[in-house]
């Protein structure tokens, strides 16, 4: 079933910010612009992607650091992105390695930035 996502953005000459539909505000600075919120949101999206998989195997921790390069060139968009998962205490690798590669495939926001932009994906286990 598809599901509406939806935000609301407002912008002042005091304030540039967006809301949610529950009213969490998420502000627009020099730091956090639109560019680190869709990092973000390839984050998020790849490890809730990943997790919701069936898996037998379990790990203490993920984090997850998203870096993109921005083209030159009008409209600059993502070139390059790079996702650098590290594994925390995982039981088994093959099977975090078998889950990052079908993220890979079915996020969804992964999908939307790989049409602009070459993606790595590195993995380190720890």
């Amino acid at each position: 079933m598809a599901r509406e996502r939806k935000i609301t953005a407002h912008f002042s000459g005091s304030r540039k910010y967006f809301e949610n539909e529950i009213g969490s505000e998420f502000d627009y600075t020099q730091s956090t612009g639109p560019y680190e919120y869709l990092l973000g949101a390839l984050a998020g999206c790849f490890y809730l992607t990943l997790a919701s998989f069936p898996h037998d195997g379990k790990w203490e921790g993920m984090d997850i650091t998203v870096k993109g390069m921005k083209r030159d060139e009008v409209p600059t968009t993502l070139r390059h992105t790079e996702i650098a998962i590290t594994v925390k205490g995982a039981d088994s690798e093959e099977e975090v390695l078998s889950l990052i590669g079908r993220a890979k495939k079915e996020c969804s926001v992964y999908a939307t930035i790989s049409n602009v932009s070459e993606i790595d994906v590195i993995t380190e286990f720890i």
